[in-house]
């Protein structure tokens, strides 16, 4: 057979030797996924973790909201414990507990829930009752303007001093517009409260952590799958070259 010929035929005869020694092709790729699954099983951490999800709502305390600080906050004293605190959204906070023992870090995951929920709500209510106190002194004020106000109508009414009495028309007026300043902060207020969201725990969760030996095992399968490839045409080539090298 001529030379050109020969070149023409490589490409089947590389896929007829690599047919020949398929069975390379199928157990050293599969041995090696599954020794690299299992090393990835065996030596890999396998530990619990558990998140909190909490709404802040309109929360603007940093001792509450900042990650540096919740460290310092609500620091623990169990070594073989991990806490993260991280804030994944706008009026968001999570909690993550990390550890070896699914007892310790569900444990530690309540009382920290329960420690920061507590301090959530308790800043909640303060914020609530600082709007709603001077709501209510405004409310008692009005009440003693509108009062007013109806003795100046029964004055009118009455036809006791005349129309157009200026000392009548100013007090009228004054008290009209004080009337109006109570009762825009009134609404105002009551506004501010109707959007006071209550802070609230959104989700709780417990898993293992993941030792990505399906990932491993799946890259080692096709990186050995294509190396073992490589290695049967090289062979081929090599016991190619070997022979015309012998016949030379």
């Amino acid at each position: 057979m001529s030379v050109q010929k020969e070149k023409e035929y490589v490409l089947y005869k590389n896929l007829k030797f690599i047919w020949d020694k398929k069975a390379f092709l199928i157990i050293i790729p599969l041995l090696i996924c599954l020794l690299t699954g299992a090393v990835s099983y065996f030596i890999s951490d396998h530990k619990y973790v558990g998140k909190a999800v909490f709404y802040t709502s309109t929360l603007k305390k940093d001792a509450l909201t900042e990650p540096d600080l919740m460290d310092a906050k609500y620091k623990v004293e169990n070594k073989n414990i991990e806490i993260d605190f991280s804030v994944p959204k706008n009026r968001r906070v999570q909690i993550k507990v990390t550890g070896d023992k699914k007892a310790d870090v569900e444990q530690e995951l309540k009382s920290l829930s329960e420690k920061y929920n507590a301090d959530l709500m308790a800043d909640y209510k303060l914020r609530y009752d600082l709007t709603e106190k001077p709501m209510k002194d405004y409310q008692k004020r009005l009440e003693n303007v509108d009062k007013s106000l109806e003795a100046y109508y029964e004055k009118v009414e009455a036809g006791e001093d005349q129309l157009f009495d200026k000392e009548l028309l100013l007090g009228f007026a004054t008290k009209e517009e004080v009337a109006h300043e109570y009762v825009t902060s009134v609404n105002r207020m009551e506004t501010d409260l109707e959007l006071f969201d209550e802070p609230e725990l959104i989700s709780t969760s417990m898993e293992k952590s993941d030792n990505y030996f399906m990932q491993n095992a799946f890259i080692a399968l096709v990186l050995s799958f294509f190396l073992t490839l490589l290695g049967l045409i090289l062979w081929r080539y090599t016991r190619e070259a070997r022979g015309e090298l012998n016949n030379g």
